[in-house]
Order: structure tokens, then sequence, then C-alpha cells
């Protein structure tokens, strides 16, 4: 029992050892964690630094999430780019390989012999017996047919459910095939070859997108093209990698490249396109179906080639621009990683400062707690011999 003498001495050392077991609490608690306190306060001066760094460490992984995202949608706009320039080549390789020295329709030729001269034969030819396309033709047109939805769908390309090539416009479908091209296009070609309009006008058609310019363009509206990227209202799409910059990445449906083939494409498949040369009833020699405009089948073809040729220029004038869309997509994506790289070289420092003010070291620690767990034991053998102290223990 403790006397009125030893009670200040007692109560000292229960305090030393409440220091004790606290100061190794803490220690195990740094030791299990890592970490110098759970709560701020318990960093006392270093406090401000520690917040301020963590603070500008999220803000920093808020812009490389905005880039990783961006990122995943700028690989998948290139895949669709890619895949609609390989296709753009394959159509460009059909149509340098489509001959131009026929007329790719079955049927003998239907010659003229002027009944003003009877004693001249001039054996003009007029026409053909027979609108049926060659095997070239059909093949060539059932290739556009083709390509033409497959190539819609690559420009309606979605990433979720965003629209890829819509600009900020991202639940918006950017092209839709209601027809009103094919409809166009077969008024164009129909007055072309019932000389409502010249090969040139035709060509100027298929090429212009402004009606004000051209009142045969084929604009983006009637291609099929949304809205607002019809009216050239849609607003770009940016992702900002950090406090000051914002990188453009915006690659729209409806740009040059993309809308020159689509066109091209429903040129080509057509159904009023064919045949090249008139077709004519070789007893009366009437028309019964238009081929291109000529009074001849070498003027019929001159001109069917004339627009024949400017399309496939077009094809490949539109394969070149495809590679702009590329370049700048491509340097977006180093623009963005360059931030990145620069983010995580910041963030490196900033994890480096906010170790300095809240880590331990593990080392160090685990000597001390054992030191005190050495100090505990001895304390408490010391104060229980004491505490047992008798006569006899004393003799």
């Amino acid at each position: 029992m403790t006397g009125v003498s030893t009670l200040g001495q007692a109560l000292d050392q229960i305090e030393r050892f409440k220091e004790v077991q606290f100061r190794f609490a803490t220690l195990t608690t740094q030791l299990a964690t890592g970490k110098k306190t759970q709560k701020f306060t318990g960093l006392g001066t270093d406090i401000l630094t520690s917040q301020r760094s963590r603070a500008d460490f999220s803000t920093l992984e808020t812009f490389r999430n905005n880039i990783i995202k961006a990122d995943r949608r700028i690989a998948t706009t290139l895949d669709t780019i890619e895949e609609f320039k390989a296709q753009a080549e394959n159509f460009a390789a059909a149509l340098a390989g489509f001959t131009q020295q026929s007329t790719h329709q079955e049927g003998d030729i239907v010659f003229f012999d002027d009944p003003v001269t009877p004693n001249v034969v001039e054996n003009i030819q007029i026409g053909h017996t027979s609108g049926v396309m060659d095997v070239d033709f059909e093949t060539l047109q059932d290739l556009a047919t083709n390509l033409f939805g497959f190539m819609v769908n690559l420009l309606n390309e979605k990433d979720g459910d965003r629209f890829m090539l819509a600009g900020a416009e991202t639940t918006t479908q950017p092209l839709v095939d209601g027809g009103t091209l094919d409809t166009a296009i077969s008024n164009l070609v129909t007055n072309w070859k019932t000389a409502g309009i010249t090969t040139t006008q035709l060509i100027s058609g298929l090429r212009s997108t402004d009606s004000s310019v051209d009142p045969n363009a084929v604009t983006d509206s009637i291609i099929g093209y949304s809205a607002p990227l019809s009216s050239g209202n849609v607003k770009d799409i940016f992702v900002r990698v950090d406090d000051n910059s914002e990188v453009d990445y915006t690659v729209l449906a409806n740009e040059p490249a993309f809308r020159d083939i689509i066109v091209a494409l429903g040129y080509f498949k057509s159904a009023d396109l064919p045949p090249i040369a008139d077709v004519i009833d070789p007893v009366t020699n009437l028309v019964t179906t238009d081929g291109a405009p000529g009074t001849t089948v070498q003027e019929m073809k001159d001109n069917f080639y004339d627009v024949f040729n400017d399309m496939t220029a077009m094809v490949n004038g539109a394969i070149d621009r495809i590679d702009q869309a590329r370049f700048k997509l491509e340097n977006a994506r180093v623009r963005m990683d360059q931030a990145n790289q620069n983010h995580i070289e910041t963030q490196n420092l900033l994890k480096s400062t906010i170790a300095n003010v809240e880590d331990v070291d593990i080392s160090e620690i685990a000597v001390e707690v054992n030191s005190l767990q050495i100090q505990l034991d001895a304390s408490f053998r010391v104060t229980a011999r004491i505490q047992q102290l008798s006569l006899v223990n004393f003799i």
C-alpha cells in the first residue's frame, strides 16, 4: 500500500508511464502507416506545405485524366480515318484500273448514214442497241454502292455514346443517309444527259458546297450532314492539359477530304449514271435511253470520261487531304504527351515534398519502438518489485 510520503513519487511514476505509453502508441501508428500523424493539425507549421502540395497533385491528376480520355478518343478517330483512307485508296485503284477505251455496254453499235447524201457512207456511230453495262462497269458500281454505306458508318464512329467526328455536338449523328444525295445526283445526271446542264456545270455542281455560288451545288445538307455541321456553327473539341493550355483535336465528318469521297461514291453508284452511250432503236433510230450528252458515241464517251476523270482527281485529292486531318491529330497527341510528362515530373516532385513533410523513417521508428518496449518492460518490472518490498525481501 502506498503511503502519504510516497504518493507524489507514485503519481510521477504513473505520469511517466502514460507519456511512454502515449509515445509508444504514436510510434506504433507511425510504423503501421508510415505517416507522422493521422491529422493535418499534427504537422504543425508544415500543414500549409502539405495541403498545397496535395491540392496541386490532385489538380495535375485531373489534367492527366483529361489527357488519357482525349488520347483514347484521338486513337479511335485515327483508326477510323486510317480505315476511311484505306478504303478510299481501294476505290481510287478501281477507278485507275477502269479502261476508258470503250462504252462498257453490250449490244451492237448503231450507225447513221445521212439520207441527204445517199452516195456517201458516213457510218457515224450514234449509240448502242443495248443499255446493259459490262462486268467492269457493274463491278465499279457495286464497289461504290458497298463502300458508300461503309464509309457513312465510319464517319458516324462512336466512342461510347459520343460521335467522334461531330465536333462539340457529340450526341448528334454527323451523317444520315436519307436518300437526298441520291436524289440530287440523279437530278444532276438526268439534266446533264438531256442537255439541261453542261459537263462543266455537272462537275461544278458535284464539287461545289455553296448554293449561293453554284445553284447546282451538292451542299452538306443535301449529302445528309447534321444541321450543326451543315451550318458551320459546330464548336471545336478541346482538352485542357494545364491551367493555361488547351489542345484542339477537332476533326469533322464534313471536312472536304471526307465530303468529296462521299459525293464521288454517290455519283458512281447512281442508278442513272449508265449507260455511257445512247440506246438506239436500230429500226427507227430513235433514242430509247439517254447516255452522256453528245451526237456521236465518241462525243458521249468524251463527256462521260471528262466527268469520270474529274471525279477520279477529286478522290485522289481527298485522299491526300486526309493526311492533314491525321497530322492534326498526331500533333495534338504529341502536345498532350508532352504536357502529361511534365505533369508526371511535377507530381514526383510534389510526392517528394509531401513525403518529406508527412512521412517518417520506418527504420528509425522501428528502433525507437524496440527501445521503448524494453524501457517499458524494465520500468514495469522495477515498479512491481518495489510494490512487493517486505522486511523478508529487504533482509
